[in-house]
């Protein structure tokens, strides 16, 4: 059996507030589906974004990785910038993060309005998770191991709840049980790999539901002759002599 053809993320160091940030990159020939910024684990970069990155390709997505640890609240406006130099908008990224990467992405949904966010095994040592009294700007989705120590059954429910209570935009947080916080790697008994695999297609469709495609190219020319046709109708209407009867 061939093993799949992997994109090689290009090596693209950005600079924030305090210190230059190592960033991983993928861009996608045609039209992509939306652009994600990927907040990995501290430490595993360079081990686990590549591979987190091809699985987005897959569904479309290009791609902004850095790691928790190398990016703070200042350094968002950093990542943002960069995805409007690749012309995408906040309504066509989304945003994912793993472990410390996770709780970075719930306070960057509190900050922003963009379309998505999905935090995977977020830290419960992440700014604000547990003593969250703000609101979430940005729809997101909190994935827990129900066997994480430092994330309590009722941690989750109590979180959940002022979520619910605060934020008019809808979030949801789901736990799964007989997992650890690893559970976004597949595992090799029953309830390890189901959470690795469920965990993964809620992301994806997540993403799918919220992130607005860029248009293609043949969307955009119908679009500019729409505008084209109504501004040509307009001036005939407007340029049309009146007649006294």
């Amino acid at each position: 059996m061939n093993e799949p053809v992997l994109i090689q993320p290009a090596t693209s160091p950005l600079f924030g507030a305090t210190k230059p940030m190592p960033a991983l990159e993928i861009s996608l020939d045609g039209t992509p589906r939306g652009l994600v910024v990927l907040i990995c684990e501290r430490g595993t970069l360079n081990r686990d974004g590549p591979g987190l990155m091809n699985r987005l390709a897959e569904h479309g997505y290009e791609s902004l990785a850095v790691e928790a640890g190398s990016v703070d609240a200042s350094d968002l406006d950093v990542l943002m910038a960069r995805a409007d130099d690749r012309n995408w908008i906040d309504e066509q990224i989304g945003l994912v993060g793993v472990g410390h990467g996770g709780s970075a992405v719930f306070e960057a949904a509190a900050q922003r309005e963009l379309a998505a966010a999905i935090s995977i095994s977020p830290a419960a040592d992440g700014p604000g998770l547990l003593d969250f009294d703000d609101v979430v700007r940005t729809p997101w989705l909190g994935l827990f191991g129900d066997a994480d120590p430092s994330v309590s059954a009722d941690d989750r429910r109590a979180l959940a709840s002022r979520l619910d209570s605060r934020s008019q935009i809808y979030t949801e947080v789901v736990s799964y049980p007989g997992v650890g916080r690893d559970f976004y790697r597949c595992g090799d008994d029953g309830p390890g790999y189901a959470a690795y695999y469920d965990s993964w297609q809620r992301t994806v469709e997540w993403l799918d539901a919220r992130v607005a495609p860029r248009p293609t190219a043949r969307a955009r020319r119908w679009q500019r002759r729409r505008l084209e046709n109504g501004s040509s109708r307009t001036t005939r209407r407007v340029l049309r002599p009146r007649v006294n009867r």
